[in-house]
Formats: C-alpha cells, sequence, structure tokens
C-alpha cells in the first residue's frame, strides 16, 4: 500500500479514507456505514439557499438506490438486477460486437484516430441506449453523464448544479419516452419518480465508468507487446484475463463513499456519526497510482462468456463489495473483452502515437480524454 495508513483522517477532503482492502470489505458490508453520501454532502458542501433553489436535484439524486440501505435498497435493487442478469448480458453480446465494429468503422474513418470519442464513447453509449431504451446518441448520453458527475464530485459548485439541474430535466424527459423504464411502477407520482431515478442511475452508471474501462484497455494493451501478440493470437483466455487486469491496475473508479451511522471505532480510530468515509478500491490512497496486481494464479469460468479468467476475477474491489455491487459488472467486461477481440483482428498492427493517452480531470473517475492511435493500415 506504498505505505497508505489503512484508515486515516484527510484534513483537505475532511473525511476518513479506507485504503486497507479488508478493511474496506468491512466497511462497504457493515450496517455501521451506511450509504446515503450524497444527502450528507449535500449538508455539507451545497449552501442551504443552493439546497431549496435546486431541490429538484437534491431529491432525484437521493431517489438512486445505490443512496438507500437494506431492506430498501434490496427490494430496489432486485428487478434491476434481473434485468441485468448474466444470461440477458450474453444473449446482447451479438449486438455489442456489431455496436463494436460500427465504432470501429468510425475510428477508421476519423482522422486523428481518437479512440474515445469514436469508440470508448460510442459503444458504452450505444450499449446503454439499448438496454434502457433511449434513442438519444451516445454524445449526449456522455454530456449527460459527465455533467452529474461533476456536480457530484464538487457540489458547492453552484455552475455544476445548474447544469446537472438542467441535465435531469432532460434525462427525465427522455426516460419517460424510454421502453425499459415502462416495466417498472408507474402508478402513482412517487412510483414513477423513482422508476425514472434508478433508470438514470443505471444509465449514469453505465456510461463514464464503461468508457474509461474501454479506453484504458486499448491503451493499455498496445503498450504491453507480450499481453498484445497474445490477444491477436488469441490465445484462450488472453482476453478476459486483460481484462481483469487493467481493471486491477487502472479502475475507473477509485473510490466509494459511506457515512458514519454512528459513533464507533475502527483500527484504532474513533469515528464519529455523520462522519464521510472514502473507501478506496484499489488499495491505495485517493490520489496514488494503483500498482499493477495482475496475476495468473488458478483460473475460474467467466459467468458471462463461460471462458477461462483468472481466480482474482471476483477478489478485487473494482465493482464494489456485498450488497452494492455493481449490478453493470456482467455487460462492462463483455464490452471490453469484445472490443479486445474485435480491435485485435481488425487492426492487428495498430501502436500508440506520441502523446497518445490526455487524462481527463475529474478526481472521482479516471479516464481519457482522448487516445491517440496510428491503426497501421
Amino acid at each position: 500500500m506504498n505505505g497508505t495508513p489503512p484508515l486515516a483522517w484527510d484534513e483537505d477532503l475532511e473525511c476518513w479514507v479506507v485504503a486497507d482492502p479488508r478493511l474496506a470489505r468491512q466497511v462497504l458490508n457493515h450496517p455501521g456505514f451506511t450509504s446515503g453520501t450524497f444527502e450528507r454532502s449535500f449538508q455539507l458542501y451545497m449552501t442551504e439557499a443552493a439546497r431549496e433553489e435546486y431541490h429538484e436535484l437534491t431529491a432525484f439524486l437521493r431517489l438512486w438506490f445505490v443512496q438507500a440501505d437494506a431492506p430498501e435498497h434490496t427490494a430496489l435493487r432486485r428487478p434491476v438486477q434481473r434485468v441485468m442478469s448474466a444470461s440477458y448480458v450474453r444473449s446482447l453480446a451479438p449486438r455489442v460486437e456489431e455496436i463494436t465494429d460500427e465504432c470501429l468503422d468510425a475510428l477508421a474513418a476519423t482522422v486523428p484516430h481518437d479512440v474515445v470519442p469514436a469508440v470508448a464513447d460510442g459503444i458504452s453509449g450505444k450499449v446503454m441506449a439499448q438496454v434502457v431504451g433511449v434513442a438519444e446518441p451516445p454524445e449526449v448520453l456522455h454530456r449527460w453523464a459527465r455533467t452529474l458527475s461533476l456536480f457530484i464530485g464538487a457540489m458547492y459548485r453552484r455552475d455544476y448544479a445548474l447544469e446537472a439541474h438542467r441535465t435531469m430535466v432532460e434525462m427525465t424527459e427522455a426516460l419517460s419516452r424510454a421502453t425499459a423504464p415502462k416495466a417498472f411502477p408507474q402508478e402513482t407520482d412517487e412510483d414513477r419518480a423513482r422508476t425514472t431515478a434508478t433508470w438514470a442511475m443505471n444509465l449514469f452508471g453505465g456510461l463514464e465508468t464503461t468508457s474509461s474501462l474501454l479506453a484504458s484497455t486499448v491503451m493499455d494493451v498496445l503498450g504491453e507487446p507480450t499481453a498484445w501478440d497474445a490477444v491477436r493470437e488469441q490465445r484462450p483466455g488472453a482476453v478476459e484475463e486483460f481484462v481483469e487486469r487493467v481493471l486491477r491496475r487502472r479502475p475507473p473508479l477509485r473510490h466509494l463513499g459511506r457515512v458514519v451511522a454512528h459513533d464507533q471505532e475502527l483500527a484504532g480510530e474513533r469515528m464519529r456519526q455523520g462522519d464521510l468515509v472514502l473507501v478506496s478500491l484499489t488499495g491505495e490512497g485517493l490520489l496514488e497510482d494503483s500498482a499493477d496486481a495482475a496475476s495468473t494464479e488458478a483460473a475460474a469460468t467467466c459467468p458471462v462468456t463461460a471462458e477461462t479468467v483468472t481466480a482474482e476475477t471476483e477478489q478485487h474491489l473494482v465493482f464494489g463489495f456485498g450488497p452494492h455491487y455493481c449490478v453493470g459488472a456482467p455487460l462492462a467486461r463483455l464490452e471490453a473483452a469484445v472490443l479486445l477481440r474485435r480491435f485485435a483482428a481488425r487492426f492487428p498492427d495498430a501502436r500508440l502515437t506520441d502523446e497518445a493517452a490526455v487524462w481527463g480531470p475529474n478526481l472521482s473517475y479516471v479516464g481519457l480524454d482522448h487516445l491517440y492511435v496510428d491503426l497501421g493500415v
């Protein structure tokens, strides 16, 4: 952990930081830590006037079920989990392949060849549009996601709140026409608000983090000749193993938030009710580079692709832990694996250009704004 203490108070962020993976699992799966970080952040970082002015926005975000705990969270998550089942994700594979080929066509047709807008944003946006049943193009969906992520990361910014409120209105209108929400409760105003918020959360969750994973997968494989050879030669398990390495090395989401439910002691530190806790998903401090923990230990079978992956596939914390484990994990893995295969088959001589990577500024989400490649064609 590069000398990072397992639990420490960060004076600048005014919150606890949990860096130890075992301690992280305990916090993420313990009733002494609640999920309502938005509510606590509204109180800490937004003025009373801003909370009043943007009360529709804060009410909308409060309804995201990732902000709830059992039994409410369990009840709200269950129908989404059924929709995002492994069998459903497997059924999407042919469409994900078609979308990937469309986006690789777009990459080849655009100079300079920038993987982020054409491929990473394109695939994640089109796939989520398919899942949710909205008609908006990837650039619109990603604008929504980036606007919300900026506000969530800096709620004290009233300009971010204004843009996030506008995004909420646009998303709500789009979701009123979408197909997936129609199968969820719509009888009362409360039902409709909860359903809209749930699908806005699902849409948001499948965009920025997945785009980040897709771009990082391309960047990393082109930077590792041995891995690139294994993928191009279609060695069994090479694709799935490499995707897991990227997830562990460069997780799109570096941390999850929790709130201390009551005064308690943890790892020798006294924590107070209402304290914010940032749980590292990397085993590192919040701003440290993640180490490459790749391993080739005993193999297992991927529940989505039925192909071989490393034994560490389900051990890392990249998709969370416990009751809040990410429902979109199988879909994200599928998108990354399909992209890696199709990219290698289409552009076997591709390479990174000089100064290829341009990183985005968001501290919550680790992602590329641009990734320039030479396709070798």
